[in-house]
């Protein structure tokens, strides 16, 4: 058995600022694609690092549950159903590790659905601030509802990966400076070099991922990643082009998210699977590597088996 993802989908591109709008836009939607309602769904993960006025409490998980109408009021509700939602915060590797926590729920058998949600704005909710130099993500929001499986389909073991140094990106509130314009400000500093840092640690945890999988390197990345699609994490534009090219292989091995100002961070890698499947570029692979590299340095990889179906991770 595996966990599979049987809807993805991601926010409405419109005029809001808010994390919290993106990323319960992006869950309905997801619920809608799977044809399955909120009442359906035992546990929401809110992945999401940047958030609406720096909000630390409550939950922003349990806002957008609320938002998204899951299970507000299973007391009185003629069918009964408790459910629960969480943050876990992990940057941009944060949906592979939100991965982990609802496959290892899906497999217990306490939860039948896990709704994983992403979503980044600036604290300000002004648009016009996001993707910019000072803060250099997409005000943007995606979802992924995960399943079990019986058949071949699904995720396989995620691989972490760290690289010494210094953190590469640090997002904070200069709190001494903020003033009372402290919920609407936050500081994003960048490392210089740190992008080819992240290509460093990208090709060494395609390496680990690959050895641990089918006991290759990347000399045989061709092999290996032989009718696979590389979605990434999306820290610079060409970053997806320029990893294929480290690697040896063709231009149009990975997916380079369109359309967004800025980095998708937390939902790079449901952005590019919407972007994919969109497109039509899951036909004849046969698996996808999820990658993602963030702050830290850390990265997160997974292979995802699509079962001889690329529709396999279906909206």
């Amino acid at each position: 058995m595996a966990t599979v993802i049987t809807s993805t989908s991601i926010s409405a591109a419109d005029d809001t600022g808010s994390a919290i709008r993106h990323a319960a836009s992006a869950g309905s939607a997801c619920l809608q694609q799977a044809a399955v309602t909120p009442a359906d769904v035992d546990v929401l993960i809110n992945v999401g690092v940047y958030r609406d006025s720096n909000i630390s409490e409550p939950s922003v998980a349990a806002l957008i549950q609320k938002r998204i109408g899951m299970n507000l009021d299973y007391l009185h509700d003629p069918n009964p159903r408790a459910a629960f939602s969480f943050d876990l915060m992990n940057g941009a590797c944060g949906v592979l590790n939100a991965v982990q926590a609802g496959g290892a729920l899906l497999a217990a058998g306490s939860a039948r659905r896990v709704l994983v949600v992403s979503a980044d704005t600036h604290p300000s909710m002004d648009p016009a601030k996001a993707g910019t130099e000072a803060f250099p993500y997409a005000s943007t929001g995606a979802a992924l509802l995960l399943e079990r499986t019986d058949d071949a389909r699904g995720f396989g073991r995620v691989h972490h990966r760290s690289l010494s140094g210094g953190l590469g990106v640090n997002g904070y509130i200069p709190l001494a400076e903020a003033g009372s314009e402290g919920r609407n400000t936050i500081t994003v500093e960048r490392e210089d070099g740190v992008v080819e840092r992240m290509l460093d640690l990208a090709v060494d945890s395609v390496q680990g991922c690959l050895t641990a999988e089918y006991g290759t390197d990347v000399a045989g990345a061709h092999t290996a990643l032989d009718r696979t699609l590389l979605i990434t994490s999306q820290p610079s534009p060409d970053f997806a082009a320029r990893l294929v090219k480290r690697l040896g292989l063709a231009s149009d091995a990975a997916v380079t998210v369109h359309g967004l100002t800025g980095d998708p961070h937390t939902s790079a890698l449901s952005h590019g699977l919407c972007q994919a499947q969109d497109a039509g570029r899951l036909a004849g692979h046969d698996r996808i590597l999820f990658l993602a590299v963030g702050a830290g340095l850390t990265s997160a990889a997974a292979l995802y088996h699509l079962g001889g179906d690329s529709r396999g991770a279906a909206r």
